[in-house]
């Protein structure tokens, strides 16, 4: 690229093969590479060729001109003898280019958007970002061999399934929790006495919801303790039944009106159906963990539903040459921030998908509650308390959070090293033996004294 306008885009149908075979013949070589900045409905494409200089990026209509990209990539590869493109891991646009490309048999690799992040001032000196010089950005770090082999596979009807009701089941519990949410602001204002008995999600209370529509219906039915006992199935004590009657008949809360009541109730259905659907999608994964081939032998100690979320967003464990690996997909892997004297504390980096860190953190609270885990996790927290009431009470929440993580960790380790040599997860194996005051004991320097 020239230092004037750079970075001026051309139209990729105004690139000619005779240009480029012309140019490949001065600059190219096996080591060209090509960096892509996926965007909706656009794509830029910078060539970097072998000697390290830049050509001016070109401007793709994304979908209609991806043929056109595709053709002048694989010319450039017979004429260099060889090309790598390198393209960003961020959503979905740049799926059908990917695809196209693996059909063609070129060459892609992932580079990760934090790492062109963070070159873009390297790159030039200066801090600007934008479409064309991020291209050149994942082409210059796709040369240095920055980026992972990237090969589009269409996943199996299985694992699309698995997926499926994975978004299924993450989606309805979200709306779920904001009807929640909504129910319990109307019934803070009308109703408020009755959360303190039951649960938002209780399905009595969203059938008292549905049936009278405000707590003065309820009052008024002579036939509402047999409703309720009905309803509740034998878990509703006729003490807790006599307690709902009895805050409906004296409740301080404002008298609700008919479109407030319509708008209760249909909250209340949605949170119902949100609630069935969850069940729903939690069963199916049930199923289907119980019949995969990977995860059967797993499903007893994690959880069907974990298992289903990791394979579906991480992947199968067998695929990453290291628990490390592993870990650092999940964005369990630790970072530190030290300065000179300033030695910063370790933190996981929470780079991987949130939602599979969300159901590890369950696991590890499963875990806890095992009797090989349990005693581990008591001691961990008895480490490190401060002396005071106030300090000794911050310090053991933030143990019993930092014991959570640690154990995230280890549990995360033990289940790559099960699945990898084919062993059934055992729960005695994820602290092997050492005991915990040794293993975080500082050592004591002794002075000794000259003779």
């Amino acid at each position: 690229m020239t230092a004037k306008r750079m970075y001026r885009r051309r139209p990729v149908k105004n690139v000619s093969l005779e240009s480029l075979q012309e140019i490949a013949s001065l600059k190219g070589g096996p080591g060209t590479c090509v960096g892509l900045d996926i965007g909706k409905t656009e794509i830029v494409a910078v060539v970097r060729w072998a000697d390290g200089a830049f050509e001016c990026p070109w401007s793709i209509k994304n979908p209609s001109e991806i043929s056109d990209l595709i053709a002048r990539l694989v010319s450039l590869k017979e004429l260099c003898g060889g090309l790598t493109i390198g393209l960003e891991s961020t959503g979905t646009y740049g799926e059908a280019v990917r695809a196209a490309m693996t059909t063609a048999f070129l060459v892609v690799h992932r580079i990760s958007g934090k790492a062109s992040s963070d070159y873009k001032e390297i790159f030039d000196g200066v801090p600007s970002q934008h479409d064309g010089k991020d291209a050149a950005i994942i082409a210059e770090l796709t040369c240095y061999g920055k980026g992972t082999p990237w090969t589009f596979e269409l996943a199996s009807e299985t694992d699309q399934e698995i997926r499926h009701q994975v978004q299924r089941l993450e989606v309805f519990h979200v709306q779920a929790t904001q009807w929640c949410g909504r129910i319990e602001a109307m019934l803070a204002k009308h109703w408020p006495e009755v959360t303190g008995l039951l649960t938002l999600k209780s399905s009595t209370l969203n059938k008292i919801i549905t049936h009278y529509g405000s707590p003065a219906a309820l009052a008024a039915d002579p036939e509402a303790a047999e409703n309720l006992r009905s309803w509740g199935r034998g878990l509703l004590k006729k003490k807790k039944i006599d307690q709902v009657i009895a805050s409906a008949q004296t409740t301080v809360g404002v008298p609700i009106g008919p479109g407030e009541m319509a708008w209760l109730q249909e909250s209340a259905a949605e949170l119902k159906r949100c609630i069935l659907e969850v069940k729903a999608s939690k069963k199916r994964l049930e199923t289907m963990a119980a019949a995969h081939p990977g995860m059967q032998e797993h499903v007893g100690a994690v959880g069907a539903v974990t298992l289903c979320i990791i394979w579906s967003l991480v992947g199968d464990p067998s695929n990453y040459d290291s628990a490390g690996a592993f870990l650092k997909a999940i964005g369990l892997n630790l970072k530190e921030r030290s300065s000179g004297k300033h030695q910063g504390q370790l933190g996981i980096t929470k780079r991987g998908p949130s939602l599979v860190r969300k159901y590890l953190y369950f696991w590890a609270l499963r875990a806890i509650q095992t009797p090989e885990l349990k005693g581990w996790y008591a001691d961990f927290q008895k480490v490190g308390r401060r002396s005071s009431a106030s300090g000794q009470r911050r310090s053991s929440e933030h143990r019993k959070m930092k014991g959570l993580v640690a154990l995230m960790r280890k549990l995360s380790r033990s289940l790559w090293f099960a699945h990898t040599h084919e062993e059934a997860f055992d729960y005695a194996k994820v602290f092997p033996g050492r005991p915990l005051e040794k293993r975080n004991r500082r050592r004591r320097r002794v002075k000794v004294n000259a003779a």
